[in-house]
C-alpha cells in the first residue's frame, strides 16, 4: 500500500499538473473565436480557492510588488465609480472585464517554471497560426466565388479584399486581430535570438519561418497603428542591442533594413497604402478624440463613470453632428481619453502608473517579451480603446502575467538570455 506522504505527494503533483494544463489550453483559447475562455478562467479560479481553502503553496508577496498595487489601485477606482453611475449594469460589466487584471496575476503568480511560461507563448502562438491560416482559406474560397477570373495568377490577386474581408470571416476586429499578430511576431522575435545564440538550426529555422510568416501576415492585415508600433519597437531593441554591443556596422544595417523593409510593405500593400495616403479614419478619430477631452474638461476628477461613458460620448457626437459616431456608438477610440471619460484624471493616472510599473520591472529584468508588448500595447492604445474590449483586456492581462508573475524559483526572469 501507498504511504500516506506518498499519496499526498501525488496529489500535489496532480494539482500542480491539472493548473498547467489549464494554462496551456487558455494559451490556446486566447485567440480563438470560440467561447472557451470564460470556462477555462473559472476552472482556474476555482482551483486557486481551493489552493486557498486547503493553504497550499501559497505567496502573498505579490501584494508587495508595484505592478500588483498600480492594478489594484485601478480596480478600486472602477468600484469606487458605482457609488456615482447611473447606469450601474454597465460599470458593473466593466468592472467584470477589467477583474482579469487583478485575477490573473494573482492566479497564476509564481507557479509556472520559465520553460512552462515559454511553451505558453508557443501555444497561443500556433494558435493565432491556425486561426490566420483558416481565415485566409475561407476568405480565398470566397474571392473564387466573388471573383473567379483574378483567381488564377497570383499576380492578379485583389489583396485589399483578403486585408479587409480576413477579419471579418472570423469575426476579430482587425485592430485587435493584428495586435495579436504582433504578440506572435515579437515572440518568435525572441526565440529567433535564443535560439541562434545556442546554435540549435532546426528549431532557429520553425521560428524563421513563422516570424516571416507573421511579418508577412501583419503587413496584410494592415492595421497601420500596429504594424507600425510593432517595426518601431523591434528596431529600437535591435538597435538598442547591436550598439551594446559595439557592432557598429549591424547596427547601421538594422537602421538599412527597417527603413527597406517598412518602404517595401508600404509600397506593396494596396490596403495599407490607401490607408496611409488617403487618412483613413483620421477625420472620426478627430472628432470623437475632442469630444472626449470636452467630457473630461466637464468632469476633470472621477470622470462620468464606465457604464456611462459609452453615452455620454454619443450625446457629444450628436451635438457635433457626427452621425457616424452616433449610430455606431463609438467609443473614443483612445485609451488613456475613454479612462479620463470613465474616470477622471485619477483614473487616467492610474492607467499610466500601471504601464509605469510594468515597464520599470520588464526593464530591470531585462524582460524582452515584455518590454516590446508593453510598448507596443500602449502605442496601439493611442489610436484604439483596447481595454475596453474584452480581447483586448484579457490580452494584455494573460500576457503581463504569464511573462511578469508567473515565473517561480528566481528572483529575475531575464528573457534576453537563452534557457538550457
Amino acid at each position: 500500500m501507498r504511504s500516506s506522504s506518498t499519496i499526498s505527494n501525488w496529489k500535489t503533483s496532480f494539482w500542480e499538473d491539472a493548473f498547467i494544463y489549464l494554462i496551456y489550453l487558455y494559451a490556446v483559447a486566447l485567440p480563438l473565436r470560440l467561447n472557451l475562455k470564460t470556462g477555462i478562467l473559472f476552472l482556474l479560479l476555482g482551483w486557486f480557492l481551493v489552493q486557498i481553502i486547503r493553504n497550499r503553496n501559497l505567496d502573498f508577496s505579490i501584494l508587495k510588488t508595484h505592478s500588483f498595487k498600480a492594478i489594484l489601485g485601478y480596480i478600486s477606482l472602477c468600484v469606487f465609480s458605482l457609488l456615482y453611475s447611473e447606469n450601474l449594469s454597465g460599470s458593473l460589466r466593466f468592472i467584470l472585464l477589467q477583474s482579469t487584471l487583478l485575477l490573473f496575476p494573482l492566479i497564476i503568480y509564481r507557479r509556472l517554471s520559465v520553460k512552462q511560461v515559454q511553451n505558453a507563448l508557443l501555444l497561443f502562438s500556433l494558435s493565432c497560426f491556425f486561426l490566420s491560416i483558416y481565415a485566409t482559406t475561407i476568405t480565398a474560397l470566397e474571392y473564387v466565388k466573388k471573383i473567379p477570373e483574378q483567381f488564377h495568377s497570383f499576380s492578379t490577386l485583389d489583396w485589399t479584399f483578403f486585408s479587409y474581408f480576413i477579419p471579418q470571416n472570423i469575426s476579430f476586429h482587425a485592430p485587435y486581430f493584428s495586435l495579436y499578430i504582433s504578440v506572435c511576431l515579437l515572440i518568435h522575435t525572441y526565440f529567433l535570438y535564443t535560439a541562434k545564440v545556442t546554435e540549435k538550426k532546426i528549431t532557429y529555422l520553425a521560428h524563421l519561418f513563422f516570424w516571416l510568416f507573421y511579418i508577412t501576415f501583419l503587413s496584410l492585415l494592415s492595421s497601420r497603428t500596429a504594424l507600425v508600433a510593432t517595426i518601431l519597437v523591434l528596431a529600437i531593441i535591435a538597435v538598442y542591442l547591436t550598439w551594446k554591443a559595439r557592432k557598429y556596422l549591424l547596427l547601421l544595417s538594422v537602421v538599412a533594413v527597417t527603413a527597406g523593409v517598412s518602404w517595401f510593405i508600404f509600397q506593396n500593400v494596396p490596403y495599407l497604402k490607401t490607408k496611409f495616403t488617403q487618412g483613413a479614419g483620421v477625420l472620426q478619430r478627430k472628432m470623437m478624440w475632442l469630444s472626449a477631452i470636452e467630457l473630461i474638461k466637464e468632469s476633470p476628477v472621477i470622470g462620468v463613470a464606465p457604464g456611462d461613458s459609452e453615452e455620454a460620448l454619443v450625446v457629444s457626437y450628436r451635438e457635433k453632428y457626427f452621425m457616424e459616431g452616433v449610430t455606431s456608438r463609438f467609443d473614443a477610440h483612445n485609451q488613456y481619453l475613454m479612462a479620463g471619460v470613465s474616470l477622471g484624471l485619477a483614473g487616467l493616472m492610474a492607467l499610466l502608473f500601471i504601464f509605469y510599473f510594468l515597464f520599470k520591472e520588464a526593464y530591470n529584468q531585462k524582460n524582452f517579451i515584455l518590454l516590446s508588448f508593453l510598448a507596443v500595447f500602449a502605442l496601439c492604445c493611442l489610436t484604439e480603446s483596447l481595454l475596453q474590449r474584452r480581447d483586448g483586456t484579457l490580452l494584455f492581462s494573460f500576457i503581463t502575467s504569464l511573462l511578469l508573475f508567473a515565473p517561480k524559483g528566481q528572483k529575475t526572469n531575464s528573457y534576453l538570455e537563452p534557457v538550457a
